[in-house]
């Protein structure tokens, strides 16, 4: 399974964009296939930010919503992936909060790696990225 990083969601329900297309089918992909991609709980608080930032929160709410009927399961970020974040933005100094986080809900459940357009979850040891 692969964990799908907020970009991913932002370049498909979003402008035109080069990534855009690609993007939603990922998500077309996972509404008939859900075992292989899902989200975490720390991908539906940036969307709920960064829509409210925007004033869009109407629509960041509906993101979320339709996000969470899609992936039921939604990735905890519980006590492990915490402890887990602060050794990966310890030993990767460059690495924001955000994205640590998604590295370590990804190391911790033993994932196959994250979908992401961020280069910085290729320079981190034992995770692996898929590009859109």
């Amino acid at each position: 399974m692969k964990l799908l990083d907020t970009n991913i969601i932002m370049y498909a329900v979003g402008k035109p964009h080069p990534y855009k297309a690609t993007c939603q089918d990922i998500l077309k992909t996972a509404a008939s296939n859900t075992t292989e991609f899902n989200i975490d709980a720390e991908l539906c608080q940036e969307l709920l930010y960064v829509y409210g930032r925007r004033g869009e929160r109407k629509q960041g709410l509906k993101t979320v919503e339709s996000l969470i009927e899609l992936f039921p399961n939604v990735f905890p970020v519980d006590s492990g992936v915490i402890v887990e974040t602060k050794i990966l933005m310890d030993k990767y100094p460059n690495l924001v909060a955000r994205d640590a986080i998604h590295a370590a809900v990804v190391l911790v459940n033993d994932l196959e790696g994250i979908v992401s357009v961020d280069k910085v979850f290729g320079e981190i040891k034992g995770l692996k990225r898929f590009e859109p």
